[in-house]
């Protein structure tokens, strides 16, 4: 199923259409995959211990884990072992043939028409020669009382054209334009040819649709169709990056454009389109000095609108580079975009998050580290091991998505594009915590979120006299908590400013470009605070310190000097006073103090003082000693 959206509105029958959930549980490696929730994605544990190369997880339409599979086993949605399990077959624990080590060697297609019968396509690594080619091995789910099962139907081999031919590493899937079937697209070895096999409710079509390529292929192809259905970019080992148009009614690749020969020197990992098929993203290991390790990892955005094919090179945009030499050095890999919208990038041992992908530059707000880490060495294992392979589904005819914002913005809704003959488009917006919704019509619309939380909106239009609607969910990202008094007073030495406690991720700097929780002020001057959580959204404020002199002594002898407790830089009506004996008994008390308090009544000696600011609630403490 296509990854990259919520919201399916199927166009070309009868009925209504909801948010798909086949994508919206991931697994990868060491034990960890993705849940997808309507308050944001979080790991969850799985059995998958070690990949080969490729991952794959199948949920159901409301968001259910079925079954996920690195190629080699299948696991359950219990984490156990998947068996042979048909009326012929032996129970054994059953064992799939994608070469060890392949990329992106797996991937799940849902067999057209059918409710239970799912096929996981695997391909051949270079480590066995690539001589497997590619094979097909069905899952029943009816079998196991509902946990699935693989039936005889066993690593079933595809001619490539023939069956001894070999393929590259490598698979992927798309929806066929009818909207039902798909096409399962690999690459030959050593020549420049596509086959595309079309599954159909009839099952896998073992003769292939080969489409002729610029240049030939190393052993490994990097691959993705991008979210319109129109176009395909693939790399191979060291080689140029290529996007080619495809036909989703015939399975044909044409008209290939070089964006990228500069791969001498560099492995490219992966690649990702963002929901709106206008930006192409790359993740690239490079060496940048002697020696075989990568010591660059850089991910890069091309701008697919940005014109010609020279001028889609020349977009072509460092979103982040992190060298082996950098203390946060994080090694990157392969990219996946979400059913949420964003896309999700190995980052080191965590997963990084690029926000809003459909924008252009840093205004993606890519952040390394996208999720707090859990308690584990490594989440994403190996950063040549996918994250999630799946078949994409032509672009409903109507989409949109709704970015994450910060409370307090003001967030836009718009179509894509709006279908030829549907009726007006109405933007329904409900309450989180009473329910209530509001409606509006347009081709647009805008929405102010002052308060952070998930919100759901619903899209809805008519067609041919057909209702349809869908719904996304919108997260709205806490601000952070940042409060600075807008005065400090230096009278009994520095003044430490303190920050509450922030939640995990975030990142504080202040004026002197320190990085903790505190700052110590000791000289008057203007000082700021700048503080961003892992959502992307900032905070900042800025304080005022200012040089006071609280005397220690008074005479109030009638000599016209030093006779009262005066406060020198302050505004003394803003404070409110207390004087006490060295007993701790309270001779004088003000609220508004007006600098005139001159030990009327009292013996000489030592007085203790405690002043409060009305408006910042800042205490000054104390003594001063009276001298008659």
């Amino acid at each position: 199923m296509r990854l990259l959206t919520l919201l399916l509105l199927l166009l070309t029958g009868g009925g209504q259409a909801c948010a798909q959930g086949e994508n919206n549980n991931w697994a990868f490696n060491f034990l960890y995959g993705l849940n997808f929730r309507p308050s944001g994605p979080a790991f969850f544990a799985t059995s998958f211990r070690h990949s080969a190369g490729g991952c794959s997880a199948i949920s159901d339409a409301s968001g259910r884990l079925l079954f996920y599979t690195n190629g080699n086993t299948v696991w359950d949605s219990q984490h156990n072992p998947m068996t042979n399990a048909c009326s012929t077959c032996d129970g054994a624990v059953a064992q799939l043939n994608a070469g060890f080590g392949a990329h992106h060697s797996t991937l799940i297609v849902q067999r057209p028409g059918s409710q239970s019968l799912y096929y996981v396509f695997t391909t051949d690594a270079q480590q066995n020669l690539l001589n497997g080619g590619l094979s097909y091995t069905e899952v029943d789910m009816s079998l196991r009382g509902g946990l699935g099962g693989v039936t005889a139907v066993r690593n079933v081999r595809l001619p490539t054209p023939t069956l001894s031919s070999k393929i590259t590493e490598g698979v992927v899937g798309m929806q066929h334009s009818n909207r039902r079937d798909v096409w399962v697209v690999v690459h030959g070895l050593g020549n420049s040819t596509f086959y595309s096999f079309l599954v159909t409710p009839a099952g896998v079509n073992a003769t292939p649709v080969a489409s002729a390529g610029s240049r030939p292929s190393t052993n490994i192809s990097m691959m993705k169709f991008a979210p319109d259905g129109r176009h395909l970019v693939r790399a191979g080992l060291y080689a140029p990056v290529e996007l080619f148009d495809f036909d989703g009614a015939t399975g044909l690749l044409s008209n290939a454009q070089v964006l990228d020969t500069d791969v001498a020197n560099s492995f490219i990992y992966d690649f990702e389109f963002s929901a709106d098929a206008s930006k192409l993203y790359q993740t690239q290991g490079r060496l940048l000095g002697p020696g075989n390790a990568f010591d660059a990892a850089i991910l890069y955005q091309y701008d697919l609108r940005a014109g010609s094919t020279a001028a889609i090179r020349n977009s072509k945009f460092v979103i982040r580079k992190s060298l082996l030499t950098d203390p946060d050095f994080r090694a990157m890999g392969d990219i996946e975009i979400g059913p949420d919208g964003r896309i999700y990038a190995i980052s080191g041992n965590t997963l990084g998050i690029i926000d809003r992908p459909n924008r252009r530059g840093l205004d993606v707000n890519y952040r390394p580290v996208g999720l707090p880490t859990v308690a584990v060495n490594n989440i994403t294992g190996i950063s040549d091991h996918n994250l999630q392979n799946i078949v994409r589904l032509q672009p409903p005819s109507l989409d949109y998505m709704a970015e994450t914002a910060c409370a307090g913005a003001t967030v836009s809704f718009a179509p894509y594009e709006i279908p030829t003959g549907t009726g007006p488009l109405t933007w329904t917006f409900y309450d989180p915590l009473t329910g209530a919704a509001d409606s509006v019509q347009g081709p647009s619309a805008a929405r102010a979120y002052p308060v952070a939380g998930t919100y759901r909106i619903k899209l809805s239009t008519t067609l041919r006299g057909q209702y349809y609607f869908s719904f996304r969910n919108l997260i709205i990202s806490p601000v952070p908590n940042v409060a600075l008094p807008d005065t400090v007073w230096l009278c009994a030495g520095p003044t430490l400013l303190s920050l509450p406690t922030q939640p995990a991720g975030s990142t504080t700097r202040w004026s002197d470009n320190s990085t903790g929780n505190q700052l110590n002020v000791s000289t008057p001057g203007t000082y700021w605070v700048e503080v961003s959580n892992y959502q992307g959204c900032t905070r900042a404020d800025t304080t005022v310190a200012i040089a006071c002199q609280v005397p220690n002594v008074i005479t109030p002898n009638a000599d016209a000097a030093n006779e009262a407790f005066r406060l020198a830089g302050l505004q003394a009506a803003d404070w409110s006073i207390s004087i006490y004996n060295r007993w701790g008994g309270l001779v004088y008390r003000q609220e508004r103090y007006d600098n005139r308090w001159n030990a009327p009544n009292q013996a000489a000696g030592i007085y203790y003082y405690l002043l409060r600011n009305r408006r910042s609630g800042q205490q000054l403490k104390g003594y001063v000693e009276v001298i008659r």
